[in-house]
């Protein structure tokens, strides 16, 4: 199976989104080797370097203008390259999905995180909510899957966007190894 990635805040990102997006595609490559991975960001050059695989193909703009245009590319021109690597599923890792995709015959699912600039208008510039709600909402609505981070994510999307709770699945994330601590018995 070939699975496509938003991996931008895999390169780009050194915690938070950035670790959810890196820690998934390690463990899907560790668990599904079988499987390759086409991880799409819009650029490499500073980015954090954390996997090596034959099974791992980082793709970038090629296009001059979505090379200049790097936003552009990632909610529309990435498209063309999806149905070119033949991905049969993509996932957007940090809350959007391509525009779209719903109509490309390729299986989408979508991670949000959370809907807080929703739950807290009076923390964000009304650009910005504008800017994520639209994004948010298209995403929820157009993937064939969403994955919501925590129970309350998942009831402020049925609240706020009135998604489907049998299109919502909760999965939680992990923690890295570094964190992890054996309690003795007493």
């Amino acid at each position: 199976m070939n699975i496509g990635y938003d991996a931008k805040r895999a390169f780009f990102n050194r915690s938070g989104l950035g670790n959810y997006s890196r820690n998934t595609i390690l463990i899907q490559n560790q668990y599904f080797p079988e499987n390759k991975y086409y991880l799409y960001t819009p650029k490499i050059k500073g980015a954090i370097s954390f996997i090596k695989a034959e099974n791992i193909q980082i793709i970038t703009p090629e296009f001059f203008l979505f090379k200049a245009f790097k936003p552009l590319w990632r909610s529309y021109g990435i498209i063309r390259q999806l149905k070119a690597d033949k991905i049969d599923l993509y996932h957007g890792l940090s809350n959007e999905l391509p525009f779209n995709i719903h109509n490309t015959g390729i299986k989408s699912v979508v991670t949000i995180h959370d809907l807080i600039f929703l739950r807290y208008p009076e923390n964000y510039k009304t650009i910005d909510r504008k800017i994520y709600e639209k994004k948010f909402k298209y995403s929820s609505e157009i993937a064939d899957k969403v994955i919501s981070i925590s129970q309350q994510t998942k009831a402020d999307l049925i609240n706020f966007f009135r998604i489907s709770p049998e299109k919502i699945e909760v999965v939680y994330q992990g923690c890295d190894p570094i964190f992890y601590k054996i309690i003795e018995k007493d």
